[in-house]
């Protein structure tokens, strides 16, 4: 198994035999990717967000019924 000085020494001369025009093709295809999951990730993060608001006010309902609950002195224990 190669070590990281080997590996790095094989990237380098891959990168500089491809040229220019084929490195600045495959950054785009990696800028591209890139941008594609953090998109995924920034939906991911809002649907997560917005589930959790829906749980906080569904918590603070819960709550609030049964503080009405006691108050009415209708809380069975």
């Amino acid at each position: 198994m190669p070590d990281s000085d080997e590996v790095e020494r094989k990237i380098r001369e891959m990168l500089l035999e491809m040229g220019e025009d084929k490195l600045l093709a495959k950054f785009d295809e990696s800028i591209v990717g890139l941008d594609e999951r953090d998109r995924k990730i920034s939906d991911t993060m809002e649907e997560m967000m917005e589930e959790i608001d829906r749980l906080l006010e569904k918590l603070d309902d819960l709550e609030d019924a049964a503080l009405d609950d006691e108050e009415d002195g209708s809380c069975v224990r």
